[in-house]
């Protein structure tokens, strides 16, 4: 027997009306929980002050493109700094994805976050520490301002430099002072050389002119004498003839006093003019005190003697004069040979 409801209402089972009650709770706005069987972080260890992503899949989102929070919609945390807050529509499902730097080590709970008409509450993340479990949390000294770049290449390359000017220094004022001597002398001497060769063309013109041959002697003399005491470092103007023969020249390579041995003969030399004019002398290419002796010998012999003297005569000891000014010059030209090594030179005999 069937009892009836007041009022002649009959209730009826109706089974598909509990599953829409259920359908609409579900599509009204609620709070997500996280399932962390899913949920993850990248990276997925996070250290204190590392910029880090959470990502937790979820369902219910069509359309197309990302929604993203603006900056002041994004939630505060005293716990870390959110960055970004969006839900991301991929081709395998749609994401929520966060964002974030914390400060703090520990299980940090995210703040709710709204968005899409959804709200995302409990989000919770791991985050680690550097320090041990003995240490204390004590914040390290400030680090050191960083360098800017090719700082080191110029402190090394000042350092390098500096080095270098000691080595040059040390050098100039050993080794280099020798040299710079070297080549003050060799520069001082060929300044007198062609002095003294601009001597010889004006007494030779002198000659020419019609002067007087003994003068022209006298002056050669006296020329020659000076010329010959600033080159050797000698007083050879009070010097007799084998006085002279016997100086040294000092620097000039090849140059034999009257008591050396016979000079040799630097091969393709050419031979001093006018010195086999001279009797006895020897013509070896390269200047000699030998020569030097003969030709004071001859012109004091003639200047004191009182004998007459023509031109030709003049001219001759003039020739001679200039053809050792010229075998001086060549050999103040010839590069140095390096020490230990002879000069290679063929002997000549006597004329």
């Amino acid at each position: 027997m069937k009892r009836n409801r007041p009022g002649g209402i009959r209730a009826r089972r109706r089974p598909g009306f509990g599953l829409a009650i259920v359908m609409l709770v579900a599509a009204l706005p609620g709070a997500y929980a996280q399932d962390p069987t899913v949920a993850q972080t990248v990276p997925r260890t996070i250290f204190v002050g590392d910029r880090a992503v959470l990502i937790v899949p979820v369902t219910g989102f069509p359309g197309q493109g990302d929604t993203e929070l603006s900056p002041e919609q994004i939630p505060y945390s005293p716990d870390m700094d959110i960055h970004r807050v969006a839900i991301e529509r991929r081709p395998g499902g749609s994401r929520l994805a966060v964002e974030f730097a914390a400060f703090a080590p520990g299980v940090l709970e995210l703040p709710p976050i709204e968005i899409a008409g959804e709200v995302f509450a409990g989000l919770t993340v791991e985050i680690s520490s550097v320090l041990g479990p003995s240490e204390p949390p004590i914040l390290a000294p400030p680090a050191l301002p960083l360098a800017v770049p090719g700082t080191a290449l110029l402190v090394y390359g000042t350092i390098a430099g500096l080095v270098l000017a000691l080595l040059v220094v040390s050098m100039v004022s050993l080794k280099g002072q020798l040299w710079l001597r070297g080549l003050l002398a060799t520069w001082k001497r060929r300044r007198m050389l062609g002095a003294m060769l601009g001597a010889e063309r004006r007494l030779r013109k002198a000659l020419a002119k019609g002067v007087a041959p003994r003068e022209i002697l006298d002056a050669l003399s006296g020329e020659f004498r000076g010329f010959l005491s600033g080159f050797t470092g000698e007083n050879c103007l009070a010097m007799t003839a084998p006085e002279i023969a016997g100086l040294g020249f000092p620097g000039i390579p090849g140059f034999q006093s009257s008591g050396s041995p016979e000079a040799p003969r630097i091969p393709g030399s050419p031979e001093i003019p006018g010195t086999s004019r001279i009797p006895g002398s020897q013509s070896t290419g390269s200047p000699d005190g030998e020569f030097l002796g003969r030709f004071f010998d001859r012109c004091d012999g003639i200047r004191f003697s009182g004998q007459a003297i023509g031109g030709d005569e003049a001219l001759e000891i003039i020739d001679d004069l200039r053809g050792f000014l010229l075998a001086l010059k060549s050999t103040l030209n010839r590069p140095p040979v390096p020490a230990g090594e002879p000069e290679q030179t063929e002997m000549v005999s006597a004329a």
